[in-house]
């Protein structure tokens, strides 16, 4: 008789666990799964489920909404790290455009200076893309990142041997971003020649 409930128990236990998430149309199994298989984790980031792998894999190929959606899945702090994967770096940097509020600010900075030319140019255009985005009433628990990050685009934009093309951009950025308090709009060099 003592087995009787031990047997239902488990049973109401197996019915309990949650069902593996399935991939939407737009991205196949087999797509999520080679993002999953491929190993595209990073080193130091946690493993990818196949939710996560559909979502980048219908990311690498999408478009904004694509890229909303990955932020939305894996947040921002999300993207930075798995962008330390160079094969998943283009696709996390441009969903980063697509982030709430400016916590990764300084990265996205870091790279548009140190970078290389392709992950800058996105870099930058991620920045541009997020600083236009209509000014609304958010936590400012990322006051000190839009302010360092803000800081960074500054120095880039004053350095005279960076590429003119970075400079332009982070010049366009620093503009759109100087009425958020984070930069002077006259401390931005109007061309590229201002030191």
């Amino acid at each position: 008789m003592r087995s009787l409930p031990l047997a239902l128990l488990a049973v109401a236990a197996c019915g309990k666990a949650a069902a593996p998430a399935a991939p939407s149309p737009s991205a196949s199994p087999s797509s999520a799964a080679r993002v999953v298989e491929a190993g595209i984790e990073g080193d130091a980031a946690e493993p990818m489920d196949l939710q996560e792998g559909a979502s980048w894999a219908r990311a690498q190929d999408g478009g904004d909404d694509d890229d909303i959606r990955l932020a939305d899945l894996v947040g921002c702090t999300g993207l930075r790290e798995r962008a330390e994967d160079v094969r998943l770096r283009a696709t996390a940097v441009r969903a980063m455009a697509q982030c709430q509020d400016f916590s990764e600010l300084p990265w996205l900075a870091d790279l548009a200076t140190h970078g290389a030319d392709v992950d800058a140019m996105a870099a930058l255009d991620s920045i541009v893309a997020q600083s236009a985005r209509v000014r609304r009433a958010t936590d400012p628990e990322d006051a000190d990142e839009l302010h360092e990050g803000c800081g960074a685009l500054l120095a880039l934009a004053r350095t005279t041997t960076a590429p003119a093309p970075r400079r332009v951009r982070a010049i366009r950025a620093l503009r759109m971003l100087s009425d958020r308090g984070c930069v002077k709009r006259a401390d931005i060099p109007v061309d590229l020649d201002a030191k």
